[in-house]
């Protein structure tokens, strides 16, 4: 009993105690909440970007309409159709509990009213090249049949 008492003394003679105690609870408890933060994102299961749902299908629905809408909004274009090819083998488990990762696309076709015209066509795939995160080699554009 001696031992602690010595021991305790000496604790109290130590300057800033407090302070250092309050740290490395501070510290305690950030790690414990940061390691429950990332824990909690990566456990979702659907994961949202704005207002897409990003299951595997519905993802890729979505973005074909996205697309679909924002190329017919550039000047020229008129409608268009969109057609995106997307690599599955990119969909897969993560963490091994049935998560999935959004596919990725590796080759777009469009067709659309004002696809003859050169400025049209590179606007078109410069737009696609950027939403989709293609090359532009990837991205194809052509003119409507009338």
């Amino acid at each position: 009993m001696g031992k602690i008492n010595s021991w305790l003394n000496k604790l109290k003679d130590f300057k800033h105690l407090r302070i250092i105690a309050c740290v490395a609870v501070l510290v305690i408890v950030l790690v414990v909440y940061f390691s429950c933060a990332s824990c909690s994102e990566s456990s979702s299961a659907t994961f949202s970007s704005g207002n897409i749902d990003t299951t595997s299908a519905d993802y890729c629905t979505s973005m074909r309409a996205q697309v679909e809408k924002i190329v017919s909004e550039i000047s020229g274009v008129g409608s268009a159709s969109v057609v995106i090819n997307w690599d599955k083998s990119s969909v897969q488990s993560a963490f091994g509990n049935g998560q999935t990762e959004n596919p990725k696309a590796v080759g777009a076709l469009i067709v659309c009213d004002g696809g003859n015209s050169t400025k049209v066509k590179l606007d078109v795939i410069y737009a696609v090249s950027t939403l989709l995160d293609l090359s532009i080699e990837k991205i194809m554009v052509y003119p409507k049949s009338n």
